[in-house]
């Protein structure tokens, strides 16, 4: 009776060793499945010189006109600035912001369109116009650019200086492309894919401004949703985080004009 007792015993746990054997089979079965089911990640192809420049080329005529919400953060040696803001863009040189409150009143509104800059303080009752200039816009941004240079960088179109000579070096995570002029010297850098990340302006070897991108989204064909500027020497930038945006919508003119409201005054711009 015990020797029985022992041989089914035996026999029981070597059906239960076998089951366990068969279910980690099992498991293994399923996790290989599953892992070539889920596709390997893209692998870049290598780009030259000429692909590169050609994806700069792309961007530039990508996006003519933009609407969206954002927020802006801009930093001085005299202190930091944040604020929320819905903003309308147009190549070449037209821009209208609307600065909101934290309970979405508008507290300042700015139109540049045709050398001409108009600023309206609701609060205040003031209303201010003059030209554009880059000491006016950093006024406002706290970097001294102009308005087609804040419109450009602002919807990924970075403008190449002139250049006779063109250098590329390859890493693992992308490129870097510099074009050195006569003074002048850009650095280009790429991740791995050909997107442009940051673009530094030299003169000589003085790094006068900075731009950088990030936040890629793919639904908005790779638009960079963070934009920032940086100025070294002065020790200013801003940042602009895009929220809800519309990629080339039709603005007519109009919507770049500002006129006074009734009663009140115009004002030279300071």
């Amino acid at each position: 009776m015990t020797d029985a007792l022992r041989q089914s015993l035996r026999q029981g746990g070597n059906r239960k060793g076998w089951r366990g054997i068969g279910r980690l089979a099992l498991v293994a079965g399923l996790l290989l499945l599953l892992v070539r089911c889920v596709p390997a990640p893209p692998v870049p192809s290598l780009l030259d010189q000429q692909a590169l420049l050609q994806r700069l080329q792309g961007n530039a005529s990508a996006v003519h006109s933009l609407r969206g919400t954002t927020r802006i953060r801009s930093e001085n040696s005299q202190g930091s600035n944040s604020a929320r803001q819905v903003l309308l863009l147009a190549k070449p040189a037209r821009l209208r912001a609307e600065v909101l409150s934290p309970f979405g009143q508008p507290l300042l509104l700015l139109t540049a369109d045709a050398g001409r800059m108009s600023v309206l303080l609701p609060r205040e009752q003031r209303f201010l116009q003059g030209d554009v200039t880059a000491q006016r816009i950093a006024r406002f941004v706290g970097l001294p650019l102009s308005a087609e240079q804040m419109v450009r960088l602002a919807l990924y179109d970075v403008p190449l200086i002139p250049h006779d000579e063109t250098v590329l070096n390859r890493a693992e995570t992308g490129y870097r492309l510099l074009l050195r002029g006569a003074e002048e010297r850009q650095q280009l850098d790429f991740d791995a894919f050909g997107r442009l990340l940051t673009a530094t302006y030299f003169h000589r070897d003085l790094a006068l401004l900075t731009v950088a991108y990030g936040r890629f989204d793919s639904e908005l064909g790779d638009f960079p949703r963070q934009v920032t500027v940086t100025m070294p020497g002065q020790g200013a930038s801003f940042e602009l985080v895009y929220g809800d945006v519309e990629m080339n919508p039709e603005l007519t003119a109009e919507r770049f004009v500002l006129q006074p409201p009734a009663g009140i005054a115009v004002e030279a711009l300071p």
